[in-house]
């Protein structure tokens, strides 16, 4: 079947103003439609005081069949009725399991017991709400026990209680049971109170194959011989009180490890993998992160052993299941001579953020769902500054912004996302909730709070919080009232004032984050601050009414202090004013770097002199300003831009000083927009000149740091070179492209070979891209041949780089060739991505691929993908590859056909064409201002400037400003006009050259075009200059100004260099 004929652009723009008003529509009526929904929350007429449960399974017996994949189970459930009240029925939560029988009693004063019911008939089910409802014969009041007896099927979606399998050295299957519970699938192991605030100990008997073990969340009480044959039972204490979510069982074969000096902990693992000592890591981090956090948070580990599991098919990073940890098994293992240094960092990462949980979480849980981020938002705050500690030598302390924050703020930019607080009742939804608002946004506004008020009066207030609300569930308000009462005695008085709950709901309860528009007075160098909603599409503007309680700080070129990252001041309203003081001084020509570290979530954005001198001084010496705000300056520039804010000129003179910059961060910051931008501006003409551009700052780079890492470097050295090989090959380096290509190909020829750990993705992908097959298939089978997942991770990203039709049709068949595959579940649709996201020919062959072989993707790749979504999330992350109008008709013409067959969502549909309208729209009126920009680079001419007036319904008289400013390190001095107008009036652009030295040094000087049109400011109603006058204009202003203008505006001449 042919794809359709293109479309029109303007049936495309009615879609995508279809798509818009849609969303508008669906975040309007959200709060009605929630009335009409049903209520998917456990009534609260009884809750539970102990469960006791009992499972039979046969996992181990290969001569049963399909019947070695079922399993029997017994709860005996001790509940109290809630309240004085009589009730009639007990109601519990189940999924997927078979009721056989319910019993029903109470025991009266001599112990005797007094059955109410036991039977196949008293219960009821409603699968929808996945409610079972065991109605009593008489009304129930006080203390009751409930049995119930079921059976199930292990699962194979890696939710739930599900099996795995590996390969042993034999080349066998080996199966084994385990579990996923959060969130909402622990009642597909037993009926129970499956919600996060509802808490109770839980006891566990398991009858199993006397060759397996069982994992569980306490040690074993007792191991005895069962009377079925060749079973044993295994018996484990109470659990503390607890959410069922955080149950954990394991039923394999694996071993054990562990180490003399951390006994306390022990890791688990499959024998194929242990052919050297990966465990021993992992080990080390939980016993150093453990006890770390036992002192910070002055609050001890309250069971007596913890656990670390890999498992060979999982779908989340890591789960924390009270005292037994579960991972993916990439995320597990390091070995010390095959894995690159930044699996340390990883694994650090992960274990900080899972034992984070078991007091954030585990010991006190969130009340419901909605509050997901007081858990996730914790544990990722954990995920880097207990790391931190664990491992200084890494730095992984001040990855976080590049990490977290710049990822977040992308999704937090757009119009439909969701605050941190966020209401859901089905299941549907508290799976949704899981998303980067509850865990990046989370981490980052407590991380703010945590620079903000001082370390110490922070981590006052979690303790506080532990303390009082220990083993309970806890809510945003109980976390506030121990704010008040340990960390707001230092602030100074604010106008109007603000306490700990409402400073906490500015950013928990309304979505999104501020931009702080930042503009110094000529006259006497006060600076003005306005905040606003950042949003990333002029169509959301109508949103951006917000304001939050913003932290601020800064530093100065005459006091470049970026280490003291507390408050200096707050801000409260919309328009803010700073005077100069003896401890916070500049002067009117000197540079303003706000957001000390980048420690608060929000951007911001200056006036044109500002980004003059932050750039100049960035081009001077740019290690006088923090690497953290160096990665803060680009991501900021970048997405200011693209939101329309500032002119494109402006970052792309910033990115220019990269070529003599040595640090990961703003590295780090570049390759995140990078892979953005190259990718919008392959859909324009201007490709080639975007490539040329690019390698004048990575090429430097490159040839400094080379193609060989160094035993003597550093974690962050190792990853930058990384990224700057990557993109070094990527904008065409010749020295890049035949190096990796030799590399691969001699490796290719020697099977005992490999690329160096540090550089192994990097050196394979981009040696892979125009490799022959013999090369491909040679990388492909060591793949096949190799137990370690990270390494078959690296190397499935890597084989995804072949832009050779008949290599990709290959890979991507084998995704759904079953008969001969060594795929491990999850790892199927890696192979997908990796094809879509690396080519425009791999981009049109996946979705070819993908409409061809729906039915068959959507059944073998959703066995690795918890909760049966692989191809929702595969739609949403292709979406943001489309860049021309006749992929996005392509596109469009697969979700449909992916929607009726009931595979994609209407929600995650209807999100994926809206991020594809958006690159087409950018690319249509954004990408113009680059593509100037790069013509006035490589091929200039010397028309002049025409002048342009655009004209609005009101006409108020300009104000016409003349200012003179001497040029920091400079002996010229600038003379320039602009035109101020209040909004909607009229606006007449202007342009003016201007010219500066870098530095008394240098002898020669650069010209400047900028386009000064500014608003008027002598009221703080009218603040941040020509920002809010561009933020005002509509998208057709914007566009003429654009043909007219851009030159005078966009020109910005080298610096320096």
């Amino acid at each position: 079947m042919g794809w359709p004929q293109e479309r029109k652009s303007a049936k495309s723009l009615f879609v995508q103003l279809f798509l818009q008003f849609f969303l508008l529509l669906s975040v309007l009526t959200n709060s009605a439609a929630q009335d009409e929904q049903l209520n998917y929350r456990l009534p609260n007429n009884t809750y539970p005081l102990r469960y006791n449960i009992e499972l039979t399974t046969r996992i181990h017996d290969s001569t049963i069949g399909d019947d070695r994949f079922r399993f029997e189970g017994k709860v005996t459930i001790q509940l109290k009725t809630a309240g004085d009240a009589d009730t009639d029925n007990v109601t519990l939560n189940y999924r997927r399991i078979n009721i056989t029988r319910v019993k029903l009693w109470y025991n009266d004063q001599d112990g005797w017991e007094n059955i109410l019911l036991d039977d196949e008939l008293s219960f009821t089910l409603d699968s929808t709400r996945e409610f079972l409802t065991v109605h009593s014969p008489k009304p129930l009041n006080g203390t009751y026990f409930l049995e119930i007896k079921y059976n199930g099927t292990l699962r194979e979606d890696n939710g739930g209680f599900y099996r795995s399998s590996y390969s042993d050295s034999d080349g066998n299957v080996q199966w084994l049971a385990t579990t996923q519970f959060s969130p909402t699938d622990a009642r597909h192991v037993f009926p129970c109170y499956d919600e996060p605030g509802i808490r109770a100990p839980i006891a566990l008997r398991v009858i199993h194959g006397k060759s397996y073990s069982v994992l569980s969340n306490t040690i074993p009480i007792d191991v005895r011989e069962s009377i079925l044959a060749g079973m044993s039972i295994t018996t484990f204490p109470d659990t503390p009180k607890m959410p069922s979510y955080l149950l954990g069982i394991i039923v394999s074969d694996f071993k054990e490890v562990s180490l003399p000096n951390f006994t306390a902990q022990s890791a688990f693992i499959r024998a194929t993998a242990l052919t050297t000592p990966v465990a021993n890591f992992i080990l080390e981090a939980g016993f150093k992160i453990l006890q770390y956090l036992e002192e910070f948070l002055e609050t001890p580990y309250i069971l007596p052993k913890l656990y670390h599991v890999a498992i060979p098919d999982f779908s989340p990073g890591a789960m924390e299941n009270y005292g037994l940890i579960t991972y993916k098994e990439e995320n597990f293992m390091f070995d010390p001579d095959t894995s690159p240094m930044k699996q340390k960092k990883k694994i650090a990462s992960i274990v900080g953020h899972e034992i984070g949980h078991h007091y954030f979480g585990n010991y006190v849980s969130p009340a419901w769902w909605s509050y997901l981020w007081m858990k996730e938002g914790f544990a990722r705050f954990f995920e880097y500054t207990a790391a931190q500690i664990a491992f200084p030598e890494l730095t992984i302390g001040k990855m976080y912004t590049v990490d977290k924050t710049h990822n977040v703020f992308q999704l937090d930019a757009l119009g439909s996302t969701r605050p941190m607080t966020f209401y859901v009742n089905s299941q549907v939804e508290i799976s949704n909730i899981f998303d980067d608002i509850a865990y990046d946004k989370g981490g980052a506004v407590l991380l703010m709070l945590y620079h903000a008020f001082g370390k110490e009066p922070f981590r006052q207030a979690m303790v506080n919080f532990l303390h009082v609300n220990a083993l309970q569930a806890g809510t945003p308000e109980k976390f506030a009232q121990s704010m008040q009462q340990t960390m707001f005695s230092s602030i100074p008085p604010t106008d109007p004032p603000f306490n700990a709950l409402s400073l906490l709901k500015s950013w928990t309860e309304q979505a999104g984050y501020p931009i702080l528009y930042v503009s110094r007075s000529d006259d006497n160098c006060l600076l003005r601050i306005e905040q606003e909603r950042f949003l990333l599409k002029s169509t959301d503007a109508s949103n951006a009414t917000s304001t939050w309680i913003i932290p601020y700080n800064f530093a100065t070129e005459t006091q470049p202090n970026f280490d003291d990252t507390t408050a200096t001041g707050w801000i409260v309203d919309k328009y803010h004013v700073i005077n100069p003081t003896a401890d916070h001084s500049w002067t009117c020509d000197s540079w303003i770097v706000f957001n000390k570290q980048q420690t608060g979530y929000y951007r911001v954005n200056y006036d044109d002199q500002l980004w003059l001198l932050i750039v100049k001084a960035l081009v001077q010496n740019g290690t006088i300003i923090h690497e953290s705000n160096r990665a803060q300056l680009i991501d900021d520039a970048l997405n200011i831009a693209r939101a329309g804010k500032l002119a494109y000129a402006i970052p792309l003179q910033l990115l220019r000083y990269l070529s003599k910059e040595n640090d990961y961060l703003p590295w780090a910051a570049l390759d995140r927009n990078l892979v953005v931008l190259d990718n919008l501006m392959r859909g324009t003409d201007s490709y080639d000149d975007w490539h040329k551009y690019c390698s004048e700052f990575i090429e430097p780079s490159y040839i400094e740091m080379g193609m060989a890492t160094q035993p003597q470097d550093t974690l962050t050295q190792r990853m930058t070179r990384e990224i700057v090989i990557n993109w070094a090959c990527k904008v065409g380096s010749e020295a890049c492209i035949n190096s990796t290509r030799l590399m691969v190909a001699e490796i290719a020829e020697t099977p005992a070979k490999d690329a160096e750990p540090d550089l192994r993705e990097a050196i394979y992908c981009n040696g892979l891209r125009y490799s022959a097959a013999t090369v491909f298939d040679s990388i492909w089978r060591k793949m096949q041949q190799s137990q370690d997942q990270l390494y078959r991770s690296e190397l499935i990203r890597s084989l995804g780089c072949a832009e050779n039709a008949e290599l990709i049709t290959k890979y991507l068949q084998s995704t759904i060739d079953t008969d001969n595959s060594t795929y491990f579940n999850q790892e199927r649709e890696r192979v997908f991505i990796a094809v879509f996201k690396n080519s425009l020919l791999g981009l049109e062959m996946a979705m070819n691929f993908l409409r061809e072989n729906s039915d068959r993707v959507n059944e073998l790749y959703n066995k690795g993908n918890f909760g049966g979504r692989a191809i929702n999330s595969i739609i949403r992350t292709m979406a943001q590859q489309i860049t021309s109008e006749a992929m996005q008709t392509k596109f469009q013409t697969l979700t449909a056909e992916l929607h009726e067959k009931g595979f994609l969502r209407e929600s995650d549909m209807l999100q994926a064409l809206e991020y594809s309208s958006e690159n087409l729209k950018w690319i249509e009126e954004k990408s113009v201002q680059i593509t100037a920009w790069l013509d006035e680079q490589y091929r200039p001419t010397t028309t002049a400037l025409p002048s342009t007036t655009v004209t609005t319904n009101q006409t108020p008289p300009p104000v016409t400003t003349t200012s003179t400013v001497a040029s920091p390190s400079s002996t010229t001095v600038t003379t320039y006009s602009y035109v101020s107008t209040p909004s909607n009036a009229t606006v007449t652009t202007t342009s003016t050259v201007y010219t500066f030295s870098t530095s008394e040094n240098v002898t020669t000087s650069s010209t400047v075009f900028v386009n000064l049109t500014t608003t008027s400011m002598p009221e703080a109603d009218n603040l941040h200059s020509n920002h809010a006058a561009r933020a005002n204009m509509c998208d057709c202003c914007l566009m003429l100004l654009g043909v007219f203008a851009l030159v005078a505006y966009h020109r910005f001449e080298t610096l320096v260099l």
